[in-house]
């Protein structure tokens, strides 16, 4: 698979150099990424101060990867002259297939059969491709001025959407959690999720996996493949068409048959797939175990300065299938009495009132770091309180340092509370923003960790 995300030579089949169509954008997002580039446009002499070809049969020198943007009808003879070219791998940008019924899904199989004659590999129809973040390469049809690429980072990420792709890479990156290779496949009638899983397996830059599926070409395979890979690099899977609503979506959208999900749901559990309900709870999942260290179990301390938010918290984890408040010894009881004020409340939840100021956290933190009855850390701050406000870079003095624990930040509110947590963010801590949410991504992590070391 190496070819599609680094390639030494690409091909630009239906380039344009009009602002506003997808052959333009693509050979946009080329642009300045190292590697050569081809258009091919029968109507252009010149595209973006490159020499445009005819076809690519004219294009003297060796092509690795073709993209294309063409309609439809005519991509079984654009794959038919890059297999007599020697072309090694085709992303077809182009809708126009199984999508639309069973006479796209014909086409699907003409262009295929031509692929295959050749040992030409696929990513596509219907897709917006690839992306790697060591060579800023990618063959976007979204602007670079409107979107943004994240920098390189330790997930990888594939996906049926187009659009949950383009979202889950704004959000990471808005997150400050790089990553290293997406690949967006569409109907996938040849590259599929079993060939992506095998190859961030063994992507050295990898080290976590996530993917958007609605329907799998081979199920039994994926589980399997996911359960050897799960114990090494964690797998965090949003899976559509649950119900049969969701199944039809996903039927007239990229063709996909959606499987009965109570069968998923047990098949990821064994497999030690980590599933999410939404893009948001995605993200979550990702940013705690980008950033942070796997938790051993699900004990939560929390630490606040406001109570609200922690009873909420409490009753999410009261609920939860694999977290429990933790309790304090009698030391760690005597040694926070010694160095906090007479007010505060020392429980779990450790309130340190309004008046908190970072240094109390601090002290806390060091007391609390080592305790073997503590596995997470849930720090809440209401931002705007006087005593954090007037202090707010030694509160990032506090995020400099290892806790020994999963840490996680928790603050909501307006702007100046949205700049604070981008800073912690970029700190390396993730930052989410209510109860529930935390809750759900931590619920999910220790259940992941309970499975990975034999402890489910």
């Amino acid at each position: 698979m190496d070819f599609f995300f680094n390639p030494s030579t690409v091909a630009v089949i239906g380039a344009s150099g009009k602002k506003g169509k997808i052959g333009y954008e693509i050979m946009n997002s080329l642009m300045g990424t190292g590697v050569k580039i081809f258009p091919v446009n029968p109507n252009e002499n010149e595209i973006m101060g490159l020499k445009c070809y005819k076809s690519i049969l004219d294009i003297d020198e060796p092509i690795d990867l073709m993209i294309i943007s063409l309609n439809a009808t005519q991509i079984p003879d654009t794959i038919s002259d890059g297999c007599k070219k020697g072309v090694k791998g085709a992303i077809i940008i182009s809708g126009g297939f199984g999508e639309l019924g069973e006479e796209g899904k014909m086409l699907e199989d003409k262009v295929l059969k031509i692929a295959r004659s050749c040992g030409m590999r696929i990513i596509g129809p219907n897709c917006i491709g690839v992306y790697s973040s060591k060579d800023r390469f990618d063959t976007f049809f979204q602007s670079k001025e409107a979107m943004r690429r994240p920098s390189q980072g330790p997930v990888s990420f594939m996906t049926q959407s187009g659009t949950y792709g383009v979202t889950l890479l704004e959000l990471l990156d808005e997150s400050h959690v790089g990553v290293s290779k997406f690949v967006s496949f569409g109907n996938k009638i040849d590259v599929d999720e079993n060939d992506m899983l095998e190859y961030f397996f063994k992507d050295g830059e990898t080290k976590l996996i996530a993917a958007y599926i609605e329907g799998f070409s081979n199920g039994r395979k994926f589980f399997e493949k996911s359960r050897e890979i799960s114990k090494r690099k964690p797998i965090v899977i949003l899976k559509a068409g649950r119900s049969s609503e969701g199944s039809r979506a996903a039927r007239s959208h990229t063709g996909a048959m959606a499987e009965n999900y109570l069968i998923f749901e047990g098949a990821s559990r064994q497999s030690g797939l980590i599933n999410v309900d939404d893009i948001e709870d995605m993200v979550d999942i990702i940013k705690i175990l980008a950033l942070q260290p796997l938790p051993r179990e699900g004990r939560i301390l929390l630490i606040t300065n406001g109570a609200g938010p922690c009873v909420v918290t409490a009753d999410a984890i009261g609920i939860s299938k694999n977290l429990k408040m933790a309790e304090l010894t009698e030391d760690q009881i005597m040694e926070l009495k010694k160095i906090l004020p007479d007010f505060s409340i020392i429980s779990n939840p450790l309130d340190l009132t309004g008046s908190a100021t970072p240094e109390w956290y601090e002290k806390a933190l060091n007391i609390l770091k080592d305790g073997e009855n503590i596995d997470i850390f849930i720090l809440y701050f209401v931002v705007p309180n006087a005593p954090i406000y007037r202090n707010i870079e030694r509160l990032y003095d506090l995020f400099s340092r290892n806790w020994n624990k999963t840490l996680v930040v928790v603050i909501a509110g307006g702007e100046y509370s949205k700049n604070v947590s981008r800073r912690i963010e970029e700190m390396g801590v993730p930052v989410i923003t209510t109860a529930r949410r935390v809750i759900n991504a931590l619920d999910k992590i220790v259940e992941y960790s309970r499975w990975k070391n034999g402890r489910d």
